[in-house]
């Protein structure tokens, strides 16, 4: 990855995505770009990890670790997702030669859930990333917001195709799955296989007919619900 492309990535969409830098050290210093495709609940966002090297020669970092970076999301200082819980690490060697310039070092995809597969709650958050470097350390942290869920009444008078994130308790009337919430209900494109509590669906409203379905494209038990030990899809 060029600096030309990093840039070009930290500046596309530009309400939706931000850039911030660690403190120089020793004129090599870590960027993270965040692209997140809005704020709304069940919206992922990509993390971009760099490294700039101003110092005009390769810089040799050692880590004492096979993880590189970590990311993670804190809620009320609480990490609630990690890139280090359940996920795949990022097989490297324990030492990184950087070159002059730019040298983009990994990518992580947040996908709106907790590390037990709930929805996360709408409000404040803090997304960390740590580079895990003996000889290079480095911590950057970025606040984020994620939006309430729009109510049902609003989304049933919107246009078709709209990516919306709903939440409500979920019912069966008759051989069709609903959902429902404060303001209204809406009938849904598939069960979410679930019973009980309040669930985040995420996807947009379609015709069937003269009645409005909203087509499920995610969903997840909403964050105030008990951990599941099955995950839903």
């Amino acid at each position: 990855m060029t600096r030309a492309e990093f840039i070009a990535a930290a500046s596309a969409a530009a309400a939706d995505t931000t850039l911030h830098t660690s403190a120089h050290q020793r004129g090599v210093w870590a960027a993270v770009a965040i692209v997140r495709d809005g704020r709304a609940l069940l919206a992922p966002l990509t993390v971009t990890i760099a490294l700039h090297n101003a110092t005009g020669r390769t810089v040799r970092l050692r880590f004492p670790t096979a993880d590189l970076f970590r990311v993670d999301l804190l809620r009320d200082e609480a990490p609630v997702w990690s890139s280090v819980t359940g996920h795949k690490p990022i097989p490297i060697t324990r030492q990184l030669d950087v070159a002059p310039g730019l040298l983009r070092v990994g990518e992580v995809l947040v996908d709106g859930t907790t590390d037990d597969r709930r929805a996360l709650a709408s409000g404040a958050y803090i997304l960390r990333v740590e580079m895990l470097g003996t000889n290079f350390g480095s911590l950057i942290d970025t606040p984020l917001s994620y939006d309430p869920p729009v109510p049902i009444a609003a989304v049933l008078g919107e246009k078709p195709s709209v990516v919306r994130t709903i939440a409500g308790e979920p019912y069966v009337d008759g051989v069709s799955a609903h959902l429902r919430d404060s303001s209204g209900s809406i009938r849904l494109s598939r069960s979410l296989g679930i019973r009980g509590g309040t669930y985040v669906v995420r996807g947009f409203v379609d015709a069937s007919g003269d009645e409005r379905v909203f087509d499920v494209g995610r969903s997840a038990p909403a964050f105030e619900n008990l951990p599941l030990t099955t995950p839903q899809p």
